[in-house]
This record gives C-alpha cells, sequence and structure tokens, in this order.
C-alpha cells in the first residue's frame, strides 16, 4: 500500500530561500513605485521649480548668431564640393560615401552650433535629409527612376537653398 500512495509536495529546504527573495523583490518593486508616485505628485519638488528656467530659450549675441552662421556655411561649402565631385565621377562608393559624409558633417554642424538661427539650422537640417532620401533612393532604383529622379530633384533645391543662404557655391 504504501508505493500506491504518491509521495506529498514537502517544501524542500532549498526552495524557501528563493520564496523569501521573491517577497523581498515583489516588496521593493512595491515600493519603489510608491516612491515614484509619491515623488512624481508631490508639489514643490525640485523638478518642478528647475522646469520654468529649462523650458526658456537661450539668447545670442549678434556675433555669436554670425559666427553660427559662418561655421554652418564653411561646412556647407565643404560638403557642397565635396558631393558634387564625387556624384559626378564614375565611382558609385565615392558618390554614395560624399553624400552620406555631406548629410552627417550638416548634422554635426547644425548640433554644434545652438546660436543657429532657426531658418539656418532648418534649411541645413533639410538638406541633410534631402541627401539621405536620395541616396536611399540611390541605392534600390536606377537612375531614371521617377522616385530616384524626384529624391535627387529635392535634393538639389534644398541645395540650392543652402546656397542662397550662404552666399553662392
Amino acid at each position: 500500500m504504501g508505493t500506491e500512495l504518491s509521495p506529498q509536495p514537502v517544501a524542500s529546504p532549498r526552495t524557501w530561500p528563493l520564496v523569501a527573495l521573491a517577497i523581498i523583490a515583489i516588496v521593493g518593486v512595491v515600493l519603489g513605485a510608491a516612491a515614484l508616485v509619491v515623488a512624481l505628485t508631490r508639489p514643490g519638488n525640485a523638478g518642478s521649480a528647475a522646469a520654468p528656467t529649462t523650458t526658456a530659450s537661450p539668447t545670442y549675441t549678434a556675433e555669436e548668431i554670425a559666427a553660427a552662421h559662418q561655421k554652418l556655411c564653411e561646412v556647407y561649402k565643404l560638403a557642397a564640393r565635396e558631393v558634387q565631385i564625387q556624384t559626378h565621377g564614375n565611382n558609385q562608393a565615392l558618390a554614395v560615401a560624399a553624400v552620406v559624409n555631406g548629410a552627417l558633417m550638416l548634422q554635426q554642424a547644425v548640433d554644434a552650433s545652438p546660436a543657429l538661427t532657426s531658418s539656418d539650422r532648418a534649411a541645413a537640417l533639410a538638406l541633410a535629409e534631402a541627401f539621405t532620401n536620395a541616396n536611399a533612393f540611390g541605392s534600390n532604383a536606377h537612375l531614371d527612376d521617377a522616385a530616384s529622379q524626384a529624391a535627387i530633384d529635392n535634393a538639389n533645391a534644398k541645395d540650392e537653398q543652402m546656397k542662397a543662404i550662404c552666399g553662392g557655391g
């Protein structure tokens, strides 16, 4: 008869530490969530006092704005020249690299120049995006493809806008 009975599950000494650890973890998560709720809903905390100062736009002097514009235009002219040279050659890999590099150079120039005017910033980022889009279409479509040609035309139009901002080519 002793063989017919199934053994009763008995908690082994090894399971109690795991159960205790699980309970501690659950209590820790609950306490952490409660602390987060209290911190976020408590009026007058240090985070809400600092919020108005972070939303204010910094002001820049005319000299800082002019220097940022000049730096952006220097980067643009270098990038545009590289793209012009490499995209009119017969090496597609160099053309792709030049367009990617041009987009990256413009993005970095914008990121490094907080004193840029919003119009300078928007034009540079629009050209960087147009370079990226033209490159993406060029990677998977033929040059005579309508979408590819539209992306190239868009990049050329954005380049003309930057050329006008920076005073020529």
